[in-house]
């Protein structure tokens, strides 16, 4: 009698102390994610941080060059959010169902944006082209044709034209709801902070490129808000440039300038007035084309991450 219930008591206290390491390893587990998670966000708000420094107030923030910077960040974030996953050793490769639907879902309205901003560049390249033709044309005509034909020709940058159905198009939040845990949820909380930015720089973008305000809202309720969110401090001064009335991209308006006084100059100024349109084209095209390339590159980025995503969804 004596035996067994000695044999009793070991086995109640090997239970307990499996049981308490396992808590232990448990509440270890859970720090250590959650400390993986704290990097993961403190390298994202040093990101934004450099942004905001680096910000003017009003509209001079709408600029192609700043919103190249913007665009040159999410790539920065992609990879903290893969050092994120291999950190807490949960790679594409391990990750489950709902959180290979989560980031699907979150993609695939990234490149919808993307496919919009598309559009937009289409339009706006046509309206560089027919100006850069009319400075040809401009430049290589006689002193007495200059304030005849071809000054008509000679036209600004016109914004894109936004479809009207603009926000009813927006790839919409899904009703599915989806509980995430242990490193799930870490990696959904990395997910949450790469729509957030992803979605506010295809706001700001779309915005400038339309010079209308209506982009950035309804991408902003596509989002769900910034609130909670790293981007929420940057917000406020998009915001604020994005009320005033004349919303024009800062390097479209000196372009515009330029054109305006081109066609008010007298005969003796006139050529210095061309030199000077032609410089703020040069500029112009130049950091277009670098936007332009940057929207592509991301799409390509993303589109790869996505097909991996699949491939491994179709094995599961």
């Amino acid at each position: 009698m004596v035996i067994l219930l000695g044999h009793k008591f070991t086995k109640l206290c090997n239970k307990l102390e499996n049981h308490n390491h396992h808590h232990h390893d448990h509440h270890y587990q859970s720090e250590d994610l959650s400390e993986s998670l704290k990097v993961f966000r403190s390298e994202v708000s040093k990101l934004i941080n450099e942004l905001a420094l680096d910000s003017k107030p009003g509209s001079e923030i709408l600029s192609l060059l700043w919103i190249q910077k913007c665009l040159g960040i999410l790539p920065l974030i992609n990879k903290a959010f893969v050092k994120l996953t291999l950190e807490i050793d949960y790679p594409i490769s391990k990750w489950k169902v709902d959180s290979i639907e989560e980031y699907l879902s979150y993609s695939l309205c990234l490149l919808d944006l993307f496919n919009s901003i598309s559009s937009c560049f289409s339009h706006i390249e046509k309206t560089k082209l027919s100006l850069i033709h009319a400075l040809q044309l401009f430049e290589n005509s006689p002193a007495s044709d200059t304030s005849n034909n071809n000054q008509q020709h000679l036209k600004g940058i016109n914004p894109s034209c936004l479809n009207t159905k603009f926000g009813d198009e927006l790839c919409k939040k899904s009703d599915i709801v989806r509980f995430f845990s242990g490193k799930e949820l870490i990696v959904n909380e990395g997910v949450k902070e790469l729509k957030k930015f992803g979605f506010w720089v295809c706001g700001i973008l779309l915005s400038g490129l339309c010079s209308d305000v209506k982009p950035y809202i309804e991408v902003k309720k596509m989002a769900g808000g910034f609130d909670g969110s790293l981007v929420f401090t940057l917000d406020p001064k998009i915001s604020e440039g994005l009320d005033e009335k004349n919303l024009i991209l800062k390097e479209v308006k000196e372009v515009n300038d330029a054109v305006d006084c081109v066609l008010g100059a007298s005969d003796e100024v006139k050529n210095d007035a061309v030199n000077e349109l032609k410089i703020k084209v040069n500029k112009f095209v130049e950091v277009f084309d670098a936007v332009k390339s940057e929207v592509d590159d991301l799409f390509s980025m993303v589109m790869a991450l996505r097909i991996e995503l699949i491939d491994h969804l179709r094995k599961q």
